[in-house]
């Protein structure tokens, strides 16, 4: 495998998740299609939002050194869906575009776990979205820093696989155009550059550590966007 094939996250996730033969991999699939038979929808703006994680789940467990993240989940969960979906309403003044607000695609009645989340995510970003929005405090967040990630990593190009596409009927050449042009903006509407994102993630990781606390992901977001802005600075695309 190449050095994409080896870095990519989407294509990570896609390994894991698309050929399961589970309820939870079929509803990944099942919305992918719905989504996928909506034609000429134009702009679609992608709102990240940490839903487990972040720095609300991190302020939590400080405040409550006595229980465990599984009992504060659902605390956490509504504090980040609150303000994810502030940031939706902010968006709906200012922009004339649709806007998707993953927090809401939650499957009922089966087990979810990361995999399929990000699977999920990273899939919609990649077929659908012209931009992504960031709420506040994101370099905190595991899914949203993959997030971030992910659509730096699409101005590689894709990765050479079976997966690395989709079941789709728009424009190949139109459809990577989009994908590697995809802009990202942080909450107040301002542009976010890949370095930004890594400099705040640095800050993050600093923070998360003198707090005791560790998250390998976010680290690997980090070694990644400093591979992909490597990469980019080369002329590096496939």
């Amino acid at each position: 495998m190449g050095l994409l094939e080896e870095k990519s996250l989407w294509l990570k996730y896609k390994t894991e998740v698309w050929d399961e033969d589970t309820p939870e991999t079929a509803a990944v699939h099942n919305i992918m299609r719905v989504l996928r038979s909506i034609r000429n929808s134009g702009d679609l703006i992608y709102v990240s939002v940490p839903i487990t994680s972040g720095k609300i789940l991190y302020d939590t467990l400080l405040e409550h050194p006595n229980k465990t993240k599984k009992e504060l989940l659902n605390e956490v969960i509504n504090a980040n869906y609150n303000i994810g979906w502030s940031l939706v309403e902010e968006i709906k003044k200012r922009e004339n575009k649709l806007v998707l607000y993953p927090a809401d695609l939650v499957p009922a009645r089966q087990k979810w776990k990361d995999k399929h989340f990000q699977a999920l995510w990273l899939s919609i970003l990649g077929e659908k979205c012209t931009e992504l929005h960031m709420t506040d405090n994101w370099w905190f967040s595991n899914g949203a820093a993959e997030e971030f990630t992910h659509v730096f990593q699409l101005k590689l190009g894709l990765p050479k696989s079976r997966l690395a596409f989709y079941n789709t009927k728009e424009d190949f050449n139109s459809e990577l155009e989009r994908m590697r042009n995809i802009q990202v903006y942080d909450h107040t509407g301002k542009l976010i550059s890949l370095n930004d994102g890594i400099i705040a993630i640095d800050k993050s990781l600093e923070w998360i550590t003198n707090q005791g606390f560790e998250t390998k992901r976010l680290k690997e977001c980090r070694e990644l966007l400093e591979w992909t802005g490597d990469m980019i600075d080369k002329g590096f695309y496939q």
